[in-house]
């Protein structure tokens, strides 16, 4: 078996990655995931601008087979250490329970590791139970309520 490879997404990896988020969400359906649609190449060019930013890929024999975010925010209070967030966590339908999300989950805590972050917090969509409980068996626990507002227009 070829080994995986966690690394920072390029520009030719977007199509890979809207076909995981429209495994992931039905929000993206209706698009075109052959032709990486415009609000993608717009948020690629300042994620890939911003060193605060990682769009990761897992890739096993070729094949972009997972996704997650993960951003560094700077911060003032608890002297000065920035804090972490991670989103958009997907693998592959046809490849999850291999371990590839944990890899990707363990880099991503690394990464805000060495950027000296004293927290890292995760999002996800209240619906989503499967991935509550692969978070939970990874050792994350709920700590509080979050509340979101919808900004979309």
């Amino acid at each position: 078996m070829e080994p995986l490879v966690i690394r920072r997404a390029e520009k030719n990896d977007l199509r890979f990655i809207l076909l995981l988020y429209r495994e992931l969400d039905e929000v993206y359906a209706g698009q075109d995931a052959g032709e990486p649609i415009l609000a993608a190449d717009i948020a690629w060019l300042r994620i890939s601008s911003d060193s605060r930013q990682h769009l990761l890929v897992a890739e096993l024999a070729g094949e972009i087979v997972g996704t997650l975010t993960l951003i560094v925010v700077p911060n003032i209070g608890h002297k000065g250490s920035p804090w972490g967030a991670i989103e958009n966590v997907v693998v592959k339908g046809s490849r999850r329970g291999r371990g590839l999300g944990k890899s990707l989950m363990r880099e991503a805590t690394g990464i805000a590791r060495e950027r000296g972050c004293y927290k890292l917090i995760l999002s996800s969509n209240v619906l989503r139970t499967e991935a509550h409980d692969f978070y939970r068996e990874l050792g994350w626990r709920e700590t509080h309520v979050g509340f979101a507002l919808d900004l979309e227009k």
